[in-house]
């Protein structure tokens, strides 16, 4: 049977014991998947097989369900795991939209090397999703649609049946006398999906019965240029990025200014960040890069900014407002210390001279406890080893190229109210280690 074939070509190049997860949901999509793979499984006697059902908390039946997932797995000797998970519905997202970011953020805490998740999308979900992507306006990469193998991660996130049609899936259901959960929420056309599915594309079928193998044929020409696309932009690339992660813009201003796009968008997108608008990566040219050298615009979308500073082109998350005049204290010191507004933890090891920098070491013998911990205000000042001369750290800063945005975010380390590291730069003069001894290293993690 097509199915089964199709599922074992997929099967065959996951690696000896490795951890297969089924996303489970109970209906006849996913209960032919894990149908599907407990008849191949003695092929495959190395891969341990998980089903995973995700409780939303959106539907009172959905603990039901849960009970029945279970049972079908018990029947079919596959383990089983219910999760249950909160949807944050925020306004401007869709309800759909934020129950599939919660569900895959469940599933990605789940993830562990070598492990492949597994899930029953098919040729249907694939000819619907282009066709949103391109109702939405999307380029390449999203009339891509869903790609079969990616890196998910720490592991793979597979989706076989993607050449299969739904019609296939409900004959083998048939044919194999399946009991699967019928969700009466997945026939309310006031969900964009699920208009697309029940009013469109029926009327897309009449006129073209192979619709969905044509649309098919749009995602894989796309998935082809956005590789295309991608491959160029890493070429550019090349001579575009900086060893702290941001862009040459003199560099970039010599390209034109579909390159300079196209690289924008991998930049972004290998840095994990959601991809702006077409009319927001227009500001991030016209606005950012070809601003005044003196100026810092920064255009946002979301959580998202980017900005420029001294020829670079950074991006970050949209920073919390920060209170520079609060003081903390750091009472046990091998603890890590959280600060506040996602400025980062601050995290304290005994380090033997040997391995580092001993400039960049605190002596033992002056730590005293609780560490004060304050960022900067103005007129903050110190001497660095081997500087006779007292530094102001407003100088400091901007001989070291510190962003403006980030100069009052940099947590000072106070010890008997004297400023004794400037965290991730540099230990003040007097507090450092010397060459024969050990000190402690204080960083920063982001």
């Amino acid at each position: 049977m097509q199915i089964l074939q199709t599922l074992k070509k997929f099967l065959e190049q996951i690696p000896e014991n490795s951890r297969v997860i089924i996303a489970y949901s109970g209906g006849v999509d996913s209960h032919v998947l894990l149908h599907a793979i407990a008849l191949l499984r003695s092929e495959f006697p190395s891969i341990n097989l998980l089903a995973i059902y995700i409780n939303h908390g959106l539907l009172s039946s959905a603990d039901d369900w849960a009970k029945h997932c279970e049972k079908i797995c018990k029947k079919l000797k596959i383990d089983f795991k219910k999760i249950k998970i909160h949807v944050d519905q925020k306004t401007g997202e869709s309800l759909e939209a934020q129950a599939r970011i919660a569900r895959y953020e469940a599933f990605l805490n789940l993830m562990q090397k070598q492990d492949y998740l597994v899930t029953a999308h098919h040729q249907d979900d694939q000819a619907e999703t282009c066709l949103l992507q391109f109702l939405r306006g999307a380029g390449p990469k999203g009339l891509a649609a869903m790609p079969e193998i990616i890196s998910f991660g720490k592991g793979c996130l597979i989706r076989p049946f993607l050449s299969i049609s739904r019609q296939e899936i409900l004959d083998y259901a048939k044919e194999n006398k399946l009991s699967w959960i019928e969700d009466d929420s997945n026939h309310d056309t006031k969900f964009t999906r699920n208009f697309l599915r029940y009013e469109i594309m029926p009327l897309l079928r009449q006129r073209w019965p192979s619709v969905c193998k044509t649309i098919m044929r749009v995602s894989q020409y796309s998935a082809e240029a956005d590789q295309l696309l991608q491959e160029f932009a890493k070429q550019d690339l090349k001579s575009l990025g900086n060893q702290d992660g941001t862009l040459n813009i003199i560099e970039l201003k010599k390209l034109s200014f579909l390159r300079q796009k196209n690289s924008i968008r991998v930049w972004l997108h290998e840095k994990n960040y959601l991809l702006p608008s077409a009319i927001k990566l227009d500001h991030i040219i016209h606005d950012v890069i070809y601003a005044k050298e003196d100026a810092m615009p920064c255009v946002s979308w979301g959580n998202i900014g980017v900005r420029r500073f001294q020829n670079k082109l950074y991006v970050m998350k949209i920073l919390l407002k920060h209170d520079a005049h609060a003081e903390y204290y750091w009472e046990e010191l091998l603890k890590p210390f959280e600060l506040p507004n996602g400025l980062g933890t601050l995290y304290c090891e005994l380090v033997d001279e040997t391995c580092g920098h001993p400039t960049q070491l605190i002596a033992k013998n002056k730590i005293t406890l609780p560490l004060k911990i304050k960022f900067r205000c103005g007129g903050e000042s110190c001497y660095l080893p081997g500087h006779k001369i007292k530094l102001t750290l407003k100088n400091l800063f901007q001989e070291w190229k510190i962003p403006p945005w980030e100069r009052d975010r940099i947590p000072l380390i106070y010890i008997n109210d004297e400023l004794a590291v400037i965290v991730g730069y540099a230990v003040c003069q007097g507090f450092a280690a010397q060459r024969d001894e050990k000190g402690y290293r204080i960083f920063i993690n982001e």
